[in-house]
């Protein structure tokens, strides 16, 4: 029985998890491990395009949060 090169871990409404076996791609053919590595590159890039989206919705709270503040004089 062939291993398994990945497992997939999903728990619904939260999350979807990849684990791949790194000795088993040793035996992978070079033109899949490019794949693997292209994969990789855009996982990576995909997460830097959430973390960006994350940062600005932070950054436009922040502004937000200082525009509702209201001056009280006093006497």
């Amino acid at each position: 029985m062939a291993e398994k090169v990945f497992e997939i871990e999903y728990h619904p409404g939260e999350e979807v998890v990849l684990h791949f076996k790194t000795p088993i791609l040793s035996i992978v053919p070079e033109a899949s491990r490019g794949h693997f590595r292209t994969a990789h590159k855009e996982a990576l890039l995909a997460l830097r395009s959430l973390l960006d989206k994350a940062i600005e919705r932070a950054e436009e709270t922040e502004k937000t949060e200082a525009k509702e503040r209201t001056k009280i004089e006093v006497e």
